[in-house]
C-alpha cells in the first residue's frame, strides 16, 4: 500500500446535507464527521455525492463493481493530494453510527489521503458479527473480498496497512494498534481469523504480529498465488469464484510448534540400552541415552562407588565416553583409583608403573571431569554449557551429576523449592533429550528422622520435591542394610533398588 500522506494533504469533501440528483460529479464539499451517516444501503444518501464516472470507470479497472461500492457507502468527491486537488473515492469509517474517520484514494493514479485528525479504527466495526472475520490491509482489498462474495459483516481492514518506519530497514508494523480493539468488540463471537494480507516484507511482519494477538487456534492466512500480492491482486488475475474459494477453503492454519499428526512425527530410531555390566543383572536394568536418571542413598552408602563401576563398565563394553561433574569426589586422587582398581584388578598400591600408565591412557581418553570455578559457586547453566561442550566436541554420552545438592543454591528470589526443582529437571531432561546423552544426578535423601531411620529412602525423600519421582525416566537407590557386622567388621553388603523405570 501507498503510505498516507502528512499533514499537509488536505481533502476537500462532499457538502453537508446534499443530496445527490443523480448526475455523476465531483465536488470540493466534505463528509462530515459530526451530523452525518454512512448508510451501506445507498451511494446517494446524505454524505455525499453518488459515485461519478469516472470513480466507476476507476473502480471497473480493479474488478470492483458500483453494487461492492454500495454496500460499503463509497462516495465521489475531490481531495488534495501532494500534486494538488484530484477527484477521489471516499471510504467512510464509521463507529456508533457517526463516520469518525474516512479515506479519500485517488481516481486513475495511485496516492490517499484521510479526514485530519479522524479516528482510526478498523472498517465498519460495528457490523463485524460473523464467527469467521478476513482482514485485509486496504479498502480495495476489502472491495475485492466483497466483491467476490464474502459478506460485509465478515471482512474489514485496517486502517493503513502495514507501514515502514523512518529508520531504513527496520519494519514497523502499525496495525497491531487496532487488533486488540478489535478482540475486544468481538470477543464471545469470534472463533476464525483469516489473515488476508499483502506478501511484501512489511505484510508478512505484521502477519507474525496479528497471530500474536489473535492466538494461533484461531488464526488462519492466505498466501496468494506466484504473481498476486493481495485480494486486489487475485481478484483481477483469476477472478471472484477463485478468490473466494482461496479465502474460505484455502487458508492455511497458523503453524504450532509441537503439535502434530501421527503422520507428521518421524519414526525415531529404536532405543540404544547399556547393560550395567553385572551378568546377574542383564534384563532387569539397562540404561539409554536421551534418558534421565536418579540415584538416591544415605550418604556413605556407596551411590558414588557403585555407579563408577557401573559406568566404567558401560564405557568400556559400549565404547562410552563420559563426563563426570563431581563437585564432592575428587577426580584425583579418588576417581582415578576406583577406575585404575577396576581395570586393573589391583589394588591402586599393588598395581605396577606401567599397569598405572596403561590405566590412565584409557581414562585420559574415556573420561572428562567438570569442575566447579574457584572464584564462584557453579550454575546449572554453567553446568550445562560444559556438558553440551563435553558431549558435542568430545562425544560423551552420559553427563553425571554429582551431588546435586550442590546447586542447590541457584533458586530464583520467591520460587518456591518444588518450583526451582521442577524448573532444572525440565531443563536437565530437555538437555539430555537433544544431545541424546544419558544425564544422570546423584542426590542425599532428606534427613530421616523417627520410624524411617535406618530404611531405604524412596526417590521423593531427596530433599525438595516430588519432582525427583515424576520427572525423571529412572531412579535407584543404594542401600546398605547394615555398615558393620556383628563382629565390628564393616559390612559390604549392598543392595541397588529401581524404584521408577518409565521404558519398559
Amino acid at each position: 500500500m501507498e503510505s498516507m500522506s502528512d499533514t499537509t494533504e488536505t481533502a476537500e469533501r462532499p457538502a453537508r446535507n446534499a443530496v445527490s440528483s443523480g448526475a455523476r460529479s465531483t465536488t470540493n464539499a466534505s463528509l462530515s464527521q459530526s451530523t452525518q451517516t454512512a448508510q451501506h444501503g445507498s451511494a446517494t444518501t446524505a454524505g455525499g455525492q453518488a459515485v461519478s464516472a469516472a470513480g466507476l470507470d476507476h473502480a471497473k479497472s480493479r474488478g470492483i463493481s458500483p453494487e461492492t461500492l454500495d454496500k460499503l457507502g463509497v462516495k465521489s468527491g475531490t481531495a488534495g493530494f501532494r500534486e494538488g486537488k484530484a477527484e477521489a473515492l471516499f471510504w467512510p469509517y464509521v463507529v456508533g453510527g457517526e463516520v469518525v474517520n474516512w479515506k479519500a484514494t485517488r481516481i486513475g493514479e495511485k496516492g490517499f489521503t484521510g479526514m485530519p485528525g479522524g479516528r482510526m479504527c478498523v472498517h465498519h466495526l460495528d457490523e463485524l458479527t460473523s464467527e469467521a472475520l478476513y482482514i485485509v490491509e486496504g479498502e480495495w482489498d476489502m472491495a475485492s473480498l466483497v466483491e467476490a462474495g464474502v459478506p460485509l459483516s465478515s471482512v474489514t481492514t485496517i486502517p493503513n496497512g502495514a507501514q515502514i518506519s523512518a529508520t531504513e530497514g527496520d519494519e514497523t508494523p502499525s496495525g497491531y494498534l487496532y487488533a486488540e480493539e478489535l478482540l475486544e468488540r468481538t470477543q464471545g463471537t469470534l472463533k476464525r481469523i483469516v489473515w488476508c494480507g499483502d506478501m511484501d516484507g512489511p505484510g508478512l511482519g505484521l502477519r507474525h504480529v496479528m497471530a500474536k494477538i489473535f492466538g494461533a487456534a484461531r488464526f488462519h492466512f492466505v498466501d496468494w498465488p506466484e504473481g498476486c500480492k493481495d485480494a486486489n491482486d487475485m481478484l483481477l488475475a483469476d477472478g471472484p469464484e477463485a478468490g473466494f474459494d482461496l479465502v474460505t477453503n484455502g487458508a492455511l492454519p497458523w503453524p504450532v510448534d509441537g503439535l502434530y499428526r501421527m503422520n507428521e512425527l518421524p519414526e525415531p530410531p529404536p532405543i540404544e540400552t547399556w547393560e550395567p555390566g553385572f551378568p546377574e543383572w542383564e534384563g532387569k536394568v539397562r540404561l539409554a541415552p536421551g534418558m534421565l536418571s536418579v540415584c538416591t542413598g544415605h550418604p556413605g552408602h556407596g551411590k558414588t562407588h557403585l555407579f563408577s563401576q557401573i559406568w566404567y563398565q558401560v564405557a568400556r563394553a559400549y565404547q562410552v565416553k563420559v563426563a563426570i561433574a563431581s563437585f564432592e569426589t575428587r577426580a584425583k586422587p579418588h576417581h582415578r583409583r576406583v577406575i585404575r582398581t577396576l581395570m586393573s584388578g589391583k589394588l591402586e598400591k599393588d598395581m605396577s608403573d606401567a599397569e598405572r600408565r596403561w590405566a590412565d591412557d584409557w581414562i585420559n581418553d574415556a573420561y572428562l571431569w567438570i569442575q566447579e570455578p574457584l572464584d564462584k559457586p557453579a550454575t546449572l547453566e554453567w553446568l550445562l554449557d560444559r556438558a553440551e561442550v563435553a558431549v558435542v566436541r568430545h562425544g560423551c554420552r552420559v553427563v553425571q551429576i554429582d551431588p546435586w545438592n550442590r546447586l542447590e543454591g541457584q533458586r530464583a528470589r520467591g520460587e518456591s523449592e518444588t518450583d526451582h526443582i521442577g524448573r532444572c529437571l525440565s531443563a536437565i531432561y530437555k538437555f539430555g533429550q537433544q544431545m541424546d546423552c544419558h544425564v544422570q544426578i546423584l542426590a542425599h535423601p532428606a534427613k530421616m528422622d523417627g520410624k524411617f531411620r535406618g530404611n531405604a529412602p524412596a526417590l521423593e525423600d531427596i530433599s525438595g520435591s516430588k519432582n525427583w519421582d515424576n520427572r525423571v525416566d529412572q531412579g535407584f537407590v543404594v542401600h546398605r542394610p547394615n555398615m558393620t557386622n556383628d563382629d565390628g567388621t564393616r559390612a559390604t553388603e549392598a543392595t541397588l533398588i529401581q524404584r521408577k523405570a518409565r521404558f519398559e
